[in-house]
């Protein structure tokens, strides 16, 4: 399933605001970019409001921006309930919800804000119509691997490790749709920056940054963060797959930072790259006697 197919599936449920709207067909009144006429024979002649419309605009995400936006509008006539009975549902149904299409990264979405307005109804021009735009910033959560030895498998191990219930984003596979509870919060790391930081003969030094996002409800939220950096802070290093240290030089935690953006954790890394070929000097090599 696309993107796209997931907003739908999860707009259409049958327990949420799709109760209330009008029929198109056999299914809710529920359209991608744009709705079908009035005079469309799906409509069967009867009530065509209250209905959705979405479209989702993708765009560049250089360092944790909004990788595109959602636009959702809800429509409505005067012969139906108002626009803001339904805008809260769905608003609440949409939010710190993390989607998984086919293929591609989880998506989580952010509520924006909500714009209202006014229209005709092409049936017949004399009822108004009004309604609410609803827009979301989306958020893409890419796996984040890199090369060996990699700071975030190391930190997504070392994670999944201390706390077995949690969902490690990377790591574990989300279902279609998933939400962070308080005994199952969802975690993202990756790496912000790399830098070398010295040279010798056998190791040259990496310093870095990890970002770390903690997705909880709102009350357990700072324990989880609290609890990761306390155990973070004993044990002063991670282990990596190759089982060298990668050493915390440094625990930064906010938060109040928000979770979907720059994440309220940071951690100041240094670990090594061995050098693996073994130096051979030529001195140490056979030599034919003379």
């Amino acid at each position: 399933m696309t993107l796209e197919d997931l907003i739908y599936t999860k707009l259409s449920n049958p327990n949420g605001p799709a109760a209330k709207l009008a029929r198109y067909g056999d299914a809710p009144a529920i359209f991608y970019q744009a709705a079908p006429e009035d005079t469309a024979a799906g409509w069967y002649g009867k009530r065509q409001y209250p209905r959705i419309d979405y479209t989702v605009d993708m765009q560049a995400n250089p360092e944790r921006h909004s990788c595109g936006i959602l636009t959702l509008n809800i429509w409505c006539s005067e012969q139906c309930a108002p626009p803001e009975d339904l805008e809260p549902e769905v608003r609440a149904m949409m939010r710190e919800v993390f989607m998984q299409p086919d293929e591609s990264p989880p998506y989580s979405l952010a509520w924006v804000r909500s714009d209202a307005f006014e229209g005709r109804s092409q049936a017949n021009p004399a009822t108004l119509v009004n309604g609410i735009t609803v827009l979301f910033d989306l958020f893409a959560f890419p796996v984040q691997e890199t090369t060996d030895p990699d700071p975030i498998l190391a930190i997504n191990e070392y994670v999944k490790q201390w706390a077995p219930d949690a969902l490690v984003i990377g790591k574990d596979t989300l279902e279609r749709f998933q939400i962070a509870t308080t005994d199952q919060p969802i975690f993202y790391f990756r790496l912000a920056s790399l830098q070398l930081q010295r040279e010798t003969n056998t190791v040259a030094w990496m310093d870095g940054m990890i970002a770390g996002y903690i997705y909880a409800p709102e009350e357990t939220r700072l324990k989880w963060l609290k609890a990761l950096v306390d155990v973070l802070s004993l044990d002063g290093e991670v282990t990596m797959l190759d089982t060298s240290p990668m050493f915390l030089r440094g625990i930064k935690a906010d938060s109040a930072a928000d979770p979907l953006t720059v994440g309220q954790l940071r951690l100041q890394i240094r670990f090594g790259l061995l050098r693996r070929p073994k130096y051979a000097h030529t001195l140490m090599k056979d030599h034919k006697a003379i």
